[in-house]
């Protein structure tokens, strides 16, 4: 493997991940407005002052008067608040479906939701978006 010598830093650094540097902030370049909708998802998709379900927007301070309105670290509004609690107490088996809209398909789409909101943590948490994380902070 080749060093490269900076008197600056008085280190050894790899060629390698000098070149490897290089080429992902050329990708950044390349790719910006690619980056820039990764940033928006990530952020607004864990924005505390809009409902994680549907987006309305929740004042500050107005989540914490809800008991349980932080559920699995996300704000939720009363209205989908309520029907989360419902989804997880029928999904656990310890409700009845007492509504009538409460079916296969409303379950189907909270799963789904719920799904997506884990592929989200999932991606946050790969080792290619910590890279960029890392990358973009170097450029700031």
């Amino acid at each position: 493997m080749f060093l490269l010598y900076r008197q600056k830093k008085d280190k050894i650094v790899s060629i390698q991940e000098h070149v490897e540097d290089k080429k992902h902030k050329l990708q950044l370049a390349k790719y910006r407005n690619k980056v820039e909708t990764i940033q928006k998802i990530i952020q607004c998709s864990a924005c505390h002052f809009k409902c994680a379900m549907c987006g309305l927007h929740v004042k500050p301070g107005e989540s914490s008067k809800y008991e349980g309105v932080l559920l699995m670290g996300l704000t939720f509004c009363e209205s989908c608040r309520d029907e989360f609690e419902d989804f997880l107490s029928v999904s656990k088996g310890e409700k009845e479906d007492d509504v009538f809209w409460h079916n296969k398909a409303w379950a189907g789409m909270w799963s789904a939701w719920i799904n997506y909101r884990k592929a989200i943590d999932a991606f946050t948490e790969s080792p290619e978006f910590k890279l960029l994380l890392r990358e973009l902070n170097r450029q700031h």
